[in-house]
């Protein structure tokens, strides 16, 4: 209750917040529009941006957002790279791995988190045909991941461990998320790491039989976890630093105006997302924290998981790959 009435005070406090980053209540005119494309996989943490496009929020506030749906986060940062996007959606993993591969891209907002115990929006999950139970059993079974170098990689990578499994044990496929329902139904991959909307579809498929086994992108995460980040180039950020904020402090109101009410958030993963009205009632929002701010701190939890799975060789700091552009 007590986090319900925080956001009806911020939902009040909101529109000032908005007139003073220079967002104005009326439409802006054609003249003062600044193109935003915006590359995105489609998960769950889109859907209070998907529901403001519609709504026409970002366009009251001078933005003409064009979306822009990939199959990845590492195809979110070759738009990005390739300049036929100016800012994504994505886990953090993949512009992590931008940035240690030399493509300038810094993370500049959080979309979600996760935490324990019952917080989690990553899922590990195995196949009834498989006869997998736990991790132990993903030695010598095909597991998916949607890309690699990305969250899905670094999930089983660390969960596998802490469970004292070498990630070489399992046999790693790379497959994207909306590909997998069908390749476990098939038993062409016996387990899958993947998110919502597609965990939603694949738990209600009994022809799978699915069993988690495994939840959250880190093992421990006993301290909120960032999962999700929208970035953009160095070059975009130092040009267009004012347009970022008046898209995020309009995606910020877009969060809390969902969270506070329940049916709108239902209703927007049928309409965005293609759950069924019945899925619907089961799904959360991947969001932990109110503020939609990043820190380095929030990005080394990752850094230092992704080095101790071999995911990268040497230690790295998280210093040059944050601006965050929350409030």
């Amino acid at each position: 209750m007590q986090f319900k009435a925080m956001l009806k005070t911020s939902s009040m406090l909101l529109p000032a917040a908005l007139l003073a980053l220079g967002l104005q209540t009326g439409s802006a005119g054609a003249a003062d529009m600044v193109k935003l494309r915006f590359a995105y996989l489609l998960a769950d943490s889109m859907l209070p941006i998907m529901a403001a496009k519609k709504a026409g929020d970002y366009e009251k506030a001078g933005i003409d957002l064009e979306l822009t749906e990939v199959q990845g986060g590492p195809a979110v940062v070759a738009a990005i790279a390739s300049g036929s996007a100016d800012i994504g959606y994505a886990a953090p993993v993949p512009p992590i791995n931008a940035r240690l591969n030399g493509v300038n891209v810094k993370m500049v907002a959080a979309l979600g988190h996760e935490v324990d115990p019952d917080k989690k929006f990553i899922w590990l999950v195995a196949s009834k045909a498989s006869g997998i139970t736990s991790l132990e059993g993903v030695k010598g079974k095909k597991i998916s991941f949607n890309a690699n170098g990305g969250l899905c990689e670094l999930a089983w990578r660390d969960h596998m461990m802490k469970a004292n499994i070498k990630f070489e044990e399992a046999e790693p496929v790379v497959l994207p998320f909306p590909q997998q329902e069908a390749a476990l139904e098939q038993a062409s991959i016996d387990a899958a790491c993947t998110i919502n909307p597609f965990y939603a579809s694949i738990s209600a498929n009994a022809k799978i039989g699915a069993t988690v086994i495994a939840q959250g992108m880190l093992a421990d995460e006993k301290e909120p976890v960032i999962n999700d980040v929208i970035f953009a180039s160095d070059d975009y950020l130092a040009a267009n630093r004012d347009a970022l904020k008046k898209f995020i402090a309009v995606t910020d109101q877009a969060r809390k105006a969902m969270l506070a009410d329940r049916a709108k958030e239902e209703a927007a993963a049928v309409e965005f997302l293609g759950l069924t009205v019945d899925t619907a009632k089961s799904f959360n929002l991947p969001i932990v924290r109110e503020s939609m701010a990043i820190s380095n701190a929030d990005v080394q939890k990752l850094l230092d998981s992704m080095h101790a799975t071999g995911m990268v060789a040497d230690p790295v700091k998280a210093d040059d790959m944050v601006d965050n552009l929350a409030e």
